[in-house]
């Protein structure tokens, strides 16, 4: 037979049948995993086998399963996480600013822009008539709804901070969790390679689904060794080496009088850097955002309470004497939005709010009497004109243009966050789109290559039906 013969063809027969029956089953894995997130869509690698020289020429052996491969593009992989761990950045940052447009609620008839109108106009309603009991009530109760307005916002702001350092070691632990994964599948990727000639495609696809969560998170450029294990680096620190990953956690330090919360390295205490991502969001809400606000909030507060002060204690009350109206007759007490407070004298007696403008006399005995004009309401207009006044930025704001600018930022913040979310999103859709495009199971494509692959093993079958009745005819001869 020249070297080759009826064992050869056989032999063809075979590697043809076991070759398009692989096929099949990569195929029916792929149609089983449609709907399987995550799964990259798998190919069969076929090729010629070695050929056999013969004295009558060369002649083919039939074909090779080299084995199955995953079809995964590591640009478009690349590509997908950067824009991830940017949309997870914005989604943070629009959550707290929402958060915080929610706490000002503005605008509000029951907003603080409201009460600080509202507080001033008692006090031109007290100008008019600065002897009506009536008027200084209304007075000393929309003070104290100022007040709690100022509480309330202080006292949210502080909560929406602690919630963010709790959802911040909530996202430490599940990066923690991730890295461990990533380091174990490495390991698992490693040793069923190593004891075969393929891919652990599966593991693959399921470490691949790790390191896009990790992307999430924080800023990562992911590594693939030669063994087949996976580096996972962010700027100039390494979240995971081959099968060890790095632990970290969550600390709190005071200052400046703001508690500072940090992700650092347990094993080395060594501050942990994330330039984006939903924990470099969050560190930022924790440690700049919410206290920036809070600043403003206090600053604000704080003017309230000097300006205020340092008219009203140059007055008199309604009786006007030195024993009842002492020289430091200060509506608020306090000095922030967290602790500003009416003075104990006007919450026990609303004749203690001056209008009128002190007038001390001194008698001959040297005792001081203090008192003021009947209907004088100097100091009444003087405090209500406050309103107006530009007392903050240089001169260059009024109490009211001052909030205003603040809910202005926060608004401002949080729309620019929403519309890099959006962006993000689109951006996202269409990577998506190319990795599905390339990574993702088409069934039209599977039952394609099903049909093939049927018609393949049938004709392979028949040609070993075709030899053995050769082989049969030559025993006969």
């Amino acid at each position: 037979m020249g070297g080759f013969g009826i064992r050869a063809a056989f032999d063809i027969g075979r590697k043809s049948l076991r070759a398009q029956l692989a096929g099949l089953n990569v195929t029916g894995n792929n149609i089983a995993n449609v709907n399987t997130k995550g799964y990259s869509r798998q190919e069969v690698t076929l090729a010629s086998d070695f050929p056999m020289k013969t004295p009558d020429g060369v002649f083919g052996t039939g074909v090779k399963l080299e084995g199955v491969r995953r079809i995964r593009d590591k640009l478009v992989d690349r590509q997908l996480r950067n824009e991830i761990h940017t949309k997870s950045k914005n989604e943070a940052l629009e959550r707290v600013l929402n958060q915080i447009e929610t706490t000002f609620n503005e605008p509000s008839e029951t907003g603080l822009r409201v009460l600080i109108s509202q507080f001033f106009d008692n006090f031109y309603n007290l100008a008019n008539d600065p002897e009506n009991s009536t008027t200084r009530f209304n007075l000393r109760e929309s003070s104290k709804v100022l007040i709690e307005a100022f509480h309330r916002i202080d006292d949210q702001l502080q909560v929406l901070s602690d919630d963010i350092d709790f959802e911040l070691r909530r996202s430490v632990e599940r990066l923690n969790s991730l890295a461990a994964q990533v380091a174990e599948l490495n390991t698992e990727i490693v040793s069923f390679e190593g004891a075969s000639k393929g891919t652990a495609n599966d593991l693959r696809d399921k470490r691949d689904i790790a390191i896009d969560e990790i992307s999430e998170f924080i800023d990562i450029f992911p590594l693939e060794k030669p063994n087949g294990m996976v580096d996972v680096a962010a700027q100039a620190q390494t979240l995971v080496t081959s099968n060890f990953p790095v632990s970290l956690e969550v600390t709190t330090r005071s200052e400046n009088g703001n508690l500072i919360s940090e992700v650092i390295v347990t094993e080395t205490g060594n501050v942990f850097e994330a330039n984006n991502g939903k924990i470099f969001a969050l560190v930022q809400a924790r440690n700049e955002i919410i206290p920036h606000f809070r600043e403003r909030l206090n600053i604000l507060a704080n003017e309230l309470i000097t300006k205020v002060n340092s008219i009203h204690r140059t007055g008199v009350g309604l009786q006007g004497t030195a024993m009842e109206i002492p020289k430091d007759n200060d509506f608020f007490t306090g000095n922030n939005a967290g602790n500003i407070d009416l003075s104990q004298a006007i919450k026990d007696d609303v004749n203690a709010i001056a209008a009128a403008s002190r007038v001390d006399t001194i008698l001959p005995n040297g005792e001081v009497i203090t008192s003021g004009a009947p209907g004088d309401n100097k100091i009444a207009l003087e405090i209500a004109n406050l309103k107006q006044e530009r007392v903050l930025s240089n001169g260059t704001e009024s109490l009211l243009d001052f909030f205003n600018a603040i809910i202005g930022e926060v608004g401002i913040a949080a729309k620019e966050a929403q519309d890099n979310v959006r962006n993000e999103e689109q951006i996202i859709t269409q990577f998506q789109n190319i990795r599905d495009s390339t990574s993702g199971v088409s069934l039209d494509e599977e039952f394609v290559n099903l049909i093939k692959f049927q018609r393949g093993f049938q004709t392979g079958a028949r040609l070993i039906t075709t030899i053995d009745d050769m082989f049969e005819t030559l025993i006969n001869m």
